[in-house]
């Protein structure tokens, strides 16, 4: 008996022994595969990162960010950026990708960022491969199948195109393990399985919060299935009710415990009054696919690139995100499986599942060939989007519809993965070469090499304030107009020198995000050039600015040479001379010129700031205007304590109101307001330093597009106007 034992274990320990060189082999395939398919990155790891900066840079200052906002809490928070958008800051998503961010806690203090950034980008591919080939290994029982099924899902042109710039998105490799252990719960039941997959399920949240919807859409299709399968093996309603209750509610728990922590934010958000997270329905059916991106090799295949880059140019999308090519090898064994294996239940599963995530991928409307598809005179054909859209909590936050297609890529890996096996069960013979020839058409049509990268490298200048301690923010021209542009290279260079910014970049952002810039002399006019040269408010700059810059403790003022033009170059340097008195350092192997703010003693006479409520500026024959709703403020800043008096010309919207100016509590001035120009001349007592006065109209505001006599589709509330605003 104990020799029976014996024999047992070791044919045990033989089998592990054999299983764990299997997947040593693998791996170590897919390692040299994800080299050899995205040279030269990881030939260039030490001076290079993968893609074409932009988001990756922004990317890379996420991963920094979090380490600074966990250890550094004099800077900043994890829910608020204080370093973006100075002084103000902004709101933050904490755990973009979670996995990635926790990875470079892990590993930073070995390795420098766009290392770390690298090697976690690489990993994606390896790792991604490798899960599916546990996934179709566990379907089909052929390793084979199961191999060329992990390059069909890592190194598919999905996982190339997001690749260039967005990491959240690159970041896949969760996803096959979560469906692996999500189908091993419909197939052996019992808790194991569905608190693994649960596991798994957080990282892939973890990876990308609109992964972790798409992930949640399928674990619906998999219980579905489940509850058919039941049925269909005689179980009965309600002992099938019980059996899939007892396997989601273990998932459920696990998945919901981990992914809570991570969202709580997102969620106050997105239940709030002012969800700024929703996109504008306009950028869903810009970021949805067109239909013959599914059929159109990527722009980065090394023949066919250039020319299906005429496509590309006609849909109304970011390049990386247009790309969702099938391949036609993959597009052929999955016709395959439908003709020969469609009636195995789970090959069944694969398909809808792979055709509802394409088709819903495709958006509210059909996209065809950059154009919508109607059907009869001007109405668009609707697709399933529309529904999830009204009934899927929180995907009206989901912007770009396309990255649907990852759940389909996998789908496309999985039945390609059937259909090799299928093949290969019949041509024993000639195995080796129908693997050679479909692995060998596969990657010919995925292919991306070379893959591009871009430079690491840091200017100088930002290395030298990064060993200067002082706490003091820079502002960069040029600058961002609103919170959804900026030059990623600026995000990039703040892990270096960690000094707030004035502006930012936030993919989501508040509408007052740049209320700063926008409202503040001299910066509004060093930000927006010679759009605001003339606000409503009339102060000398030039006089003022270098007093303004020291307020706001900006110490540097940074001219980017190469993105400005000539006439920006030398409105900039001409009003930052004139102002500071100063010739600049210029930097020419880096374009930089920098203006270097000298400390001053406070000598602002004063300085009038527009704060809160204020809409855009308008030109009303030449005379700056700008409307206000019920209520707006404006910040004076002053040297000493003194009486002054504000005015300014204003008019009231459609019918007379009653403005009333405060300080604080204090109520300053109250003036019947008619709908005809009248001058207002408000007496102020002013305290040494800043001063908030607070407008406010008794009779609240109204929309143009609510009057109809007005016959207007303006609908901002609107109460009064201010022009020409003075201190005397």
């Amino acid at each position: 008996m104990e020799i029976k034992k014996f024999i047992e274990s070791r044919k045990l320990n033989y089998k592990d022994f054999n299983k764990l060189r299997e997947y040593s082999s693998v791996l170590a395939l897919y390692v040299f595969l994800t080299v050899i398919f995205t040279y030269p990155v990881a030939f260039k790891i030490k001076t290079d990162i993968p893609g074409m900066a932009g988001d990756s840079f922004q990317w890379m200052r996420i991963l920094w960010y979090t380490k600074i906002a966990i250890f550094e809490t004099n800077l900043t928070t994890l829910t608020h950026d204080n370093l973006l958008f100075y002084p103000d800051g902004i709101e933050s998503m904490p755990f973009p990708s979670a996995f990635n961010q926790i990875m470079y806690l892990l590993l930073s203090p070995f390795l420098e960022l766009h290392v770390i950034y690298t090697i976690l980008w690489l990993l994606t591919f390896i790792a991604g491969a490798f899960g599916c080939y546990l996934l179709v290994k566990y379907l089909t029982g052929n390793k084979y199948a199961a191999f060329i099924a992990g390059i069909v899902f890592a190194f598919s042109p999905y996982h190339f195109s997001r690749g260039l710039y967005f990491f959240g998105a690159t970041t896949i490799q969760w996803i096959p393990f979560c469906a692996l252990y999500l189908i091993k719960t419909v197939k052996e039941g019992g808790i194991k399985n569905p608190i693994i997959a649960g596991a798994f399920f957080i990282l892939v949240a973890m990876s990308d919060l609109q992964y972790m919807v798409f992930m949640g859409i399928f674990t619906g299709l998999v219980l579905l299935y489940d509850f058919y399968r039941n049925l269909d093996l005689n179980k009965g309603f309600f002992l099938s009710t019980g059996e899939i209750t007892k396997k989601y509610a273990a998932f459920g728990i696990v998945s919901f415990s981990g992914i809570l922590p991570l969202t709580l934010n997102e969620i106050r958000i997105s239940l709030s009054s002012q969800n700024f997270l929703k996109p504008d329905y306009s950028e869903i059916l810009k970021l949805s696919n067109d239909f013959m991106s599914f059929f159109t090799p990527s722009h980065l295949h090394p023949f066919l690139g250039d020319f299906t880059l005429d496509f590309y140019s006609k849909v109304p999308s970011w390049l990386p995100e247009k790309v969702n090519f099938i391949g036609y090898a993959v597009l052929g064994l999955s016709i395959f499986a439908f003709i020969k294996l469609r009636k195995d239940p789970d090959v069944k599963f694969w398909l809808f599942s792979t055709l509802f995530f394409s088709a819903v991928s495709l958006g509210p409307v059909l996209m065809f060939n950059g154009e919508p598809l109607l059907i009869n005179q001007g109405i668009n054909l609707p697709l399933p989007h529309q529904i999830l859209y009204q009934t899927i909590p929180f995907l009206d936050n989901c912007r770009t519809v396309g990255r649907f297609f990852v759940m389909a890529t996998l789908g496309y890996a999985v039945l390609a993965g059937y259909s090799l096996s299928e093949l290969l069960k019949h041509k024993i013979r000639k195995k080796s070469l129908v693997f050679t020839v479909i692995s060998c058409l596969i990657i010919l049509e995925y292919l991306c090499i070379p893959y591009p990268t871009s430079s690491a490298d840091i200017p100088e200048f930002y290395r030298t304030i990064g060993n200067d301690n002082e706490n003091y923010a820079l502002l960069e021209l040029p600058a961002n107009t609103n919170g959804g542009y900026m030059n990623f290279a600026y995000l990039y260079y703040q892990t270096v020198h960690k000094k707030p910014l004035v502006g930012g970049y936030a993919a989501r952002y508040p509408e007052n995000v740049n209320n700063f810039q926008q409202n503040t002399p001299f910066i509004r006019e060093l930000t927006y050039g010679g759009q605001y040269q003339n606000d409503i408010v009339r102060e000398d700059l030039a006089e003022k600015g270098a007093s303004i810059l020291n307020k706001n403790n900006i110490r540097y003022v940074i001219l980017h040479q190469d993105q400005l033009s000539r006439e920006q170059m030398d409105s900039a340097n001409n009003l930052l001379k004139k102002t500071l008195n100063t010739e600049p350092e210029v930097y020419p192997e880096d374009g930089l010129v920098v203006y270097r703010v000298q400390k001053e003693e406070e000598k602002l006479l004063h300085s009038i700031a527009l704060k809160d409520g204020w809409y855009p500026l308008e030109d009303w024959g030449g005379t700056p205007t700008r409307w206000m709703s019920d209520n707006a403020t404006l910040s004076i800043y002053s040297d000493e304590e003194k009486n002054a008096t504000l005015k300014f010309q204003t008019y009231s919207f459609h019918r007379p109101r009653t403005l009333k100016i405060y300080s604080g509590k204090d109520l300053l001035y109250t003036q019947a307001i008619n709908p005809d120009y009248v001058t207002v001349s408000a007496p102020v007592s002013l305290r040494k330093g800043e001063n908030i006065i607070h407008f406010n109209v008794r009779e609240g505001s109204e929309r143009p597009c609510d009057i109809p006599e007005l016959n207007s589709n303006d609908t901002r509330e609107l109460s009064i106007i201010v022009q020409k605003m003075e201190l005397l």
